[in-house]
């Protein structure tokens, strides 16, 4: 049996349900992709996942709701012991920031890329990181849908009135978008230095 242990992740998804919930998984997931994708993806199967470890804590509660022609919905809830732990973990010091990226694993052994591939992957990587930039810029990280989400848990919506801006959430979207600027200052960077190389190597074995 996989022991009663918590995750970053786990605070994560915690953070929102305190932040927005009541929410199902599938609210939870959405949310999540807004919100927290510029620090920590989540896939579908995590956010289930990490509800039934929290279930087992005692941090969230949940709830079924009864549809019509569809399977019950399942609505979860922070609990007074849940916000109790979301402060603790807030007293304890942070892992040490790493980045996890592919591309870049790419790049350092970039001496070994059929010529071509390399450059290849680094347009990709500018096309995606502009989406990102152009997303963050213009929604700010703010929910696509605000008050499509039920907020009965008697606690503060941030997005329920434009003049109560979570500041925090602010200080999120100004890292997201200067991360972005800067990742893609060096996306081309590394392209201007590795185009006419992989060029070079291409016409080296025609």
């Amino acid at each position: 049996m996989e022991p009663l242990e918590a995750y970053p992740i786990t605070y994560g998804i915690l953070g929102l349900l305190a932040l927005w919930g009541p929410l199902s998984g599938y609210d939870l997931k959405h949310i999540s992709d807004q919100i927290l994708a510029p620090m920590w993806g989540v896939v579908q199967s995590q956010v289930y996942k990490e509800l039934r470890r929290m279930k087992e804590l005692g941090w969230v509660d949940m709830e079924r709701e009864e549809q019509e022609l569809r399977p019950d919905r399942k609505v979860y809830s922070i609990t007074e012991k849940g916000y109790t732990a979301l402060q603790s973990w807030q007293a304890q010091p942070p892992d040490v920031f790493q980045i996890r990226d592919e591309l870049l694993l790419k790049v350092l052994f970039g001496t070994f890329a059929s010529p071509g591939d390399l450059d290849r992957n680094l347009r990709n990587s500018i096309v995606e990181h502009e989406m990102r930039l152009l997303t963050y810029q213009q929604n700010g990280l703010s929910l696509s849908g605000k008050g499509t989400f039920r907020h009965d848990n008697k606690r503060p919506n941030p997005y329920s009135d434009a003049s109560q801006e979570d500041p925090y959430l602010g200080l999120i979207t100004r890292f997201a978008i200067e991360f972005e600027k800067m990742y893609l200052r060096w996306l081309y960077e590394a392209l201007e230095m590795v185009e006419p190389r992989q060029e070079q190597a291409a016409g080296g074995e025609s």
